[in-house]
């Protein structure tokens, strides 16, 4: 079969091959340079009140080469199962991308320069809004023309690849020290790999206000606390889920009780307690 580089059919399969192109790519060349850096921070967090107005500056880098640069906004979501949703601004329930005015919409960054997107929040005068709202301002390059496919010898297929920089700059705004405060462990699985045992919990706000749950695992057997297991530390915006996979080390075949803890910091301390059944591979878990 002849493969024009100038013929482009796009089916399942080729999908799958460009998936894996990719991976390789990443082995081939792990030292990718990126055309643009914000230097000042992927998170910009602010605690307001309805009526204030809040001015920033969000600071980008250029690196080897001049480039030109757009900026847009989203709203974002995310889940445990790995989905990420970046949705038109306004429609999430709780988005603040309305707040959000910014200049410019696109601008030339020169090479080893800074530019800087200048960006006003206008707090709506809503005495009911509670707890957190956020959206994203996008900073992407903008290609340089068209991809060009380098030519390849007769029964060979070439492949072009360029990387495009896309940072997201979550914008997050919290009304005072209002909202409801949720936390719901939604799923739990053991999974049992390489000798090691894991508690894989999915974990979902369920408030009006993000959290940043530090997780950790003590563990009991008959003989007592076998120990303190740590999962780490996540953010979740209201709606969202994500999933933490706790390392409990090699543990033998029986049952264990499980108390989860979700540390949201102050008061805010959510836990569950669950039983564990471990054999030669990974039983369901009862509550």
């Amino acid at each position: 079969m002849d493969i024009k580089p100038v013929t482009y059919v796009v089916v399942e399969w080729m999908k799958k091959l460009l998936i894996l192109l990719s991976a390789v790519a990443t082995l081939l060349f792990p030292q990718i340079s990126y055309a643009l850096i914000v230097s000042s921070g992927l998170t910009v967090e602010k605690v307001v009140l309805p009526g204030d107005k809040v001015v920033g500056v969000i600071t980008l880098r250029g690196e080897e080469s001049d480039e030109t640069v757009r900026i847009y906004q989203t709203d974002y979501l995310f889940y445990a199962d790995g989905r990420n949703e970046f949705g038109k601004p306004g429609s999430n329930p709780r988005s603040n991308a309305s707040w959000i005015s910014y200049s410019p919409n696109q601008i030339t960054l020169p090479a080893g320069g800074r530019a800087e997107v200048t960006y006003q929040i206008s707090v709506p005068n809503d005495k009911d809004m509670r707890g957190t709202y956020w959206s994203v301002i996008m900073v992407e390059e903008v290609p340089k023309g068209t991809l060009e496919v380098p030519s390849a010898k007769k029964g060979e297929v070439a492949v072009g690849i360029r990387v495009v920089s896309r940072y997201a700059v979550q914008v997050v705004t919290h009304i005072g020290d209002t909202g409801t405060r949720a936390l719901e462990f939604a799923d739990k699985k053991l999974e049992v790999k390489d000798g090691k045992t894991y508690l894989v919990l999915d974990v979902k706000n369920t408030g009006e206000r993000w959290l940043v749950p530090e997780v950790y695992v003590d563990l009991f057997g008959q003989s007592g606390q076998l120990g303190r297991y740590p999962g780490g530390k996540l953010r979740i915006f209201p709606g969202c889920s994500v999933r933490y996979r706790v390392d409990l080390g090699a543990l033998k075949p029986g049952k264990y009780n499980a108390l989860v803890i979700a540390d949201c910091g102050e008061d805010n301390v959510f836990g569950a307690r669950y039983t564990l059944e471990v054999g030669d591979a990974a039983e369901p878990l009862n509550p």
